[in-house]
């Protein structure tokens, strides 16, 4: 572990960033539940993760760069109507290898915007386990996963909307039997019936979202896009995105994503300058309009009573 990370702090020209904290941390908890060393060893190795001081919080700056671009509202339409767009495409080829593939592209994008799972739990989803139609068909599905199976032990509980809902099934019962010849229990197959590879999924995701998008969007940061979308619309809802992203501490969640709200504060109160001034100005234009037709009256009306004054000079 000590010669991995002094290997991987050369690499970054000394600089402890996110990735290392997180590489340091991990390989200590596998430590501690799977190699199972003695307490000695394992104070050592956390002496050791306590010498690189803590995580550094909030976003790294490659997904902070991310998601600034989708400070364009233009943008953030495409990957919002990217699983319709796909499943209209893949709906209009002949059912076979690439349809089927781009059916998939389209229920694990359009999951991952409305349930932002961690995408060990998307790889693995099935349709006996996970997923439930307690209305029936034609309305709403439930995503469950008990706590035993995410990453930080907490349960999901996701409500599916109706149109996303019906494209699962229909994807089970009817598209991807014809190509593999049965119903799949897992959501994600390959063309002989068994579970895609959480890699192969998550490449899948990433190459979809890179040509169709024009952005490189990995699953995890799918995750992130969906806090940016709420917190655009709903300015301060931490608690709500802490709940849909399953964090177990609010502080993580503000960490993460208070900066989205701090550039939105900046833009907000550059508007109000800018309405404050083109109020200014309106107001002095509207005077100024006001003193020219006044220089512009006869003095001799003027010395006048009102009712006396030529008609044209009565007009303010």
């Amino acid at each position: 572990m000590r010669a991995l990370l002094r290997e991987l702090l050369k690499q970054k020209g000394g600089k402890v960033t996110f990735y290392i904290c997180s590489i340091a941390a991990t390989l200590l908890q596998i430590a501690k539940d799977w190699v199972r060393l003695s307490a000695d060893d394992l104070e050592a190795l956390r002496r050791l993760r306590l010498k690189l001081g803590p995580i550094p919080p909030g976003l790294t700056p490659k997904n902070q760069k991310l998601l600034r671009q989708f400070d364009d509202p233009a943008l953030v339409r495409t990957p919002l109507q990217l699983p319709d767009r796909l499943w209209r495409g893949a709906g209009r080829q002949t059912v076979g290898f690439r349809a089927f593939l781009q059916f998939q592209n389209a229920l694990a994008i359009d999951l991952l915007m409305h349930a932002p799972l961690w995408m060990a739990n998307l790889s693995t989803l099935t349709f006996e386990r996970h997923l439930q139609w307690p209305a029936g068909p034609g309305k709403p599905a439930l995503l469950v996963m008990g706590s035993d199976e995410t990453k930080n032990r907490q349960e999901i509980d996701f409500e599916i909307p109706t149109r996303l809902a019906d494209r699962l099934l229909a994807f089970r019962n009817s598209i991807a039997p014809k190509v593999i010849g049965s119903k799949p229990n897992n959501v994600f197959v390959t063309l002989a019936g068994t579970p895609r590879s959480q890699d192969t999924l998550a490449h899948a995701i990433s190459h979809t979202a890179r040509a169709r998008v024009g952005v490189k969007l990995t699953p995890h940061q799918f995750r992130h896009l969906a806090a940016k979308i709420y917190l655009d619309q709903n300015p301060g809802a931490f608690e709500l995105v802490r709940q849909l992203l399953g964090h177990t501490n609010l502080k993580t969640t503000i960490g993460a994503y208070a900066g989205i709200d701090t550039r939105r504060a900046g833009r907000a109160h550059a508007q109000v300058l800018e309405q404050l001034k083109e109020q200014h100005f309106a107001r002095h234009s509207r005077f100024s309009a006001v003193n020219r037709q006044m220089r512009g009256r006869s003095t001799a009306a003027l010395h006048l009573p009102f009712a006396d004054w030529p008609e044209a000079d009565k007009v303010l």
